[in-house]
């Protein structure tokens, strides 16, 4: 894929995220819906016209470019003994998790209690764990995607998953701008597997948001947990009443 292709690939996504249509984008660079279309199905944006569909979407060319290139590498995962790694040490993990949301070692260190010779050791065991590349003054590469998911019945999810799930469900959820849903309804083999596949793109979705808005300043941003669920349930005051078969 050409890097025209690929550009206007995070482009498409971009405006998916923010929920903009073409026909708002139109309005806005005053031309037709139609030619807005032609622009991105040819690929032909003047830089002119880029910047200004960039100044829309809140992004600068240095997140698309990035976001472009982040599109289409090659993605890894973290492997189990890399897994088994970060579940044994915490303050590794920590810094870890803080590097996928593109964290540097100067922020890391200012904002938590870790020293910045720890947190150069701490950096030196990811790269000998082939989870980052080190490079000058400790810029750091991630050499796994950024958007993986833990594996299921991992090191990981073993000795943090209900600890996790503890925590996040410890609270009221009335506060701005906590939030939560819950339905319990009968459904089909079918249509269960119509919601596993909508709740796997919005989870898609929170990942793509979270991509794209990695170069904002902190002070703009807000650490957020999605959590996404569902399974075969019954109430346990409904079930009770069940006459025995």
């Amino acid at each position: 894929m050409t890097e025209v292709a690929q550009i206007t690939a995070s482009l498409k996504k971009t405006l998916r995220a923010r929920g903009v249509t073409y026909a708002q984008l139109a309005s806005r660079l005053g031309l037709s819906e139609a030619s807005v279309k032609r622009l991105f199905w040819r690929g032909s944006f003047t830089l002119e016209r880029l910047e200004r569909i960039c100044e829309y979407l809140g992004l600068d060319f240095y997140q698309l470019a990035r976001m472009s290139r982040h599109d289409w590498e090659v993605r890894f995962e973290p492997s189990l003994e890399q897994e088994r790694a970060l579940a044994d040490d915490p303050r590794l993990l920590t810094v870890f998790y803080l590097l996928i949301n593109d964290w540097t070692l100067q922020d890391i260190c200012a904002g938590y209690v870790i020293s910045e010779p720890e947190g150069i050791r701490l950096l030196i065991r990811l790269e000998r764990l082939k989870l980052i590349r080190l490079g000058i003054n400790n810029q750091v590469k991630l050499l796994v995607s950024k958007n993986f998911n833990w594996r299921r019945g991992g090191p990981i999810r073993k000795r943090y998953q209900a600890q996790v799930i503890s925590e996040f469900f410890d609270s009221t959820f009335v506060r701005h701008p906590d939030n939560v849903w819950f339905e319990a309804r009968e459904l089909s083999a079918a249509s269960f597997a119509v919601m596993q596949r909508k709740l796997a793109r919005l989870a898609r979705e929170f990942a793509e948001l979270a991509e794209i808005d990695l170069s904002l300043p902190e002070k703009e941003k807000q650490s957020m947990g999605l959590l996404l669920a569902i399974r075969p349930w019954v109430f346990s005051i409904v079930s009770a009443l069940k006459r025995k078969r």
